[in-house]
């Protein structure tokens, strides 16, 4: 196998079995440990969810008896390595905080993998950092080689799910240190199984938050049996009959994106933070509100209607009038703007405790309408018309939202956030060890030395 030759899997190996950390450039190993701390930030507020809480009574019963040393973030608890990484993957995703861009959510996939084989002894720090890399790199070019973020999705995928057990077996494959065939195999063997449907948004079923999870798991395991010698179809991408790409993207998708750039681009970049507690597409529209009150100095009664101008799709997504439950607040244009609007913020503590029984949070629900009267592009968020009680209107689209690559979080502002989820539940000195240990990643010895910090102080009993 070579890098320039064999299938689409077989390329994808052959750089990553053999990519060296000295190769890797600067600002990007510097992006993987900002993701690395934005993540574990997400997956520790998260492990206190309901749906975390869930994932983990179903994994202690599925491991009762067994032995495991791989550390439940913000858990007094260990597990088998695959189950960790469900557990922690559903915690990141829990309260809509990790990461996006990538294979959707990419951060709540890789970096549960990487955590989970720490109890294993003998990663480094460089290891892991190696394992983020080429799981973000997978998951991203997998997604893009399915036609992108909203023709895949469009389709009724949840990308994090389909595209991120790629993502997961890469890093699994690169900390198992299999060598190229091998790290095909895993590829291979995860694409047989993955999956992922928008069925929850119906009824803000949870199934949303374990996808991640699900995907983690599975691209771990997959790498497992790879290791131990089970083969994986070596055309799991663009074979004609049954293939990843023409099973889950019939007529959109791109293969010849999904080793675009490979071992000079790296896909990490093209992930973002978020600094509000929803879902991603509501960010811009949400930027846009708070620029335009700022730059007004209207406040939320001088708002007379909000008026998103969207196309089909954000109308199935993000028209949500009645909400029941966290989730359904998430993808809710009419609750995100209200609470913005009223709060001047859309943050956990605006979702965590619903507001939408509030008068006043009805009321501002009431003035926002969704339309589908624009054509957006791909990469294209809807615009916000803002009409004042005193007449005039105003309409402001966000080319790129705050947290995305192309205006990314200052260090300033992750440390704000990090320090907003990770205080509350460790105290101000667990979080300053936490950030200095991803800090310093390159320099560890032992991965263990920073799962130990995963969990409340004196209770890192499983980590080592």
């Amino acid at each position: 196998m070579s890098g320039t030759g064999g299938s689409l899997t077989e390329r994808l190996a052959a750089y990553w079995a053999d990519a060296r950390f000295e190769t890797i450039p600067e600002q990007t190993i510097a992006l993987a440990k900002r993701f690395l701390l934005d993540g574990l930030a997400a997956g520790i507020a998260g492990a206190g969810s309901e749906v975390a809480g869930i994932a983990l009574q179903a994994a202690l019963s599925q491991a009762e008896g067994a032995a495991g040393a791989s550390v439940v973030w913000g858990r007094h608890a260990t597990l088998p390595a695959a189950l960790a990484a469900m557990v922690n993957g559903t915690a990141a995703h829990a309260l809509e905080l990790d990461d996006f861009g990538g294979c959707g959510h990419s951060g709540a996939v890789v970096l549960p993998v990487v955590l989970a084989f720490a109890g294993r002894g003998g990663i480094s720090g460089k290891d892991a950092l190696m394992a983020i890399l080429a799981g973000y790199d997978l998951a991203a070019r997998t997604l893009e080689g399915s036609g992108g973020y909203r023709p895949h999705n469009d389709k009724g995928w949840h990308s994090t799910g389909t595209c991120g057990s790629f993502g997961a077996a890469a890093a699994a494959a690169r900390l198992l240190r299999l060598d190229a065939e091998r790290f095909a195999d895993a590829l291979g063997i995860a694409g047989t199984f993955t999956g992922g449907i928008w069925a929850f948004l119906a009824d803000g079923a949870m199934t949303k938050r374990f996808h991640p999870g699900r995907a983690a798991e599975n691209g771990l395991s997959a790498a497992l049996l790879a290791a131990a010698g089970m083969t994986g179809p070596r055309r799991v991408l663009e074979a004609e009959w049954g293939g990843f790409y023409s099973t889950y993207s019939p007529g959109i998708a791109t293969p010849e994106l999904t080793l675009e750039g490979l071992g000079r681009e790296f896909r990490i970049a093209r992930s973002g933070m978020k600094p509000y507690s929803c879902c991603r597409g509501l960010h811009a529209t949400l930027d846009a509100l708070f620029q335009l009150m700022r730059e007004t100095g209207v406040g939320a009664a001088g708002i007379e209607r909000m008026v998103v101008h969207g196309n089909a799709q954000v109308r199935r997504q993000f028209d949500r009038l009645e909400i029941t439950n966290m989730l359904d607040a998430q993808f809710s244009m009419q609750y995100a703007l209200a609470v913005g609007a009223l709060s001047g913020r859309a943050t956990l503590d605006q979702f965590a405790t619903l507001r939408h029984r509030e008068p006043e949070v009805r009321r501002m629900m009431q003035r926002v309408e969704v339309v589908d009267d624009r054509v957006l592009k791909p990469v294209e968020y809807p615009p916000l018309e803002l009409r004042l009680a005193d007449g005039r209107r105003f309409e402001r689209g966000i080319p790129f939202a705050k947290g995305a690559p192309e205006n990314p979080l200052s260090d300033a502002e992750l440390a704000e956030k990090v320090g907003s989820l990770v205080t509350p539940i460790f105290g101000a000195a667990r979080c300053r060890q936490l950030v200095a240990g991803v800090g310093a990643l390159e320099d560890m010895a032992d991965l263990r030395d920073l799962t130990r910090l995963l969990v409340p102080e004196g209770e890192a009993r499983g980590a080592a």
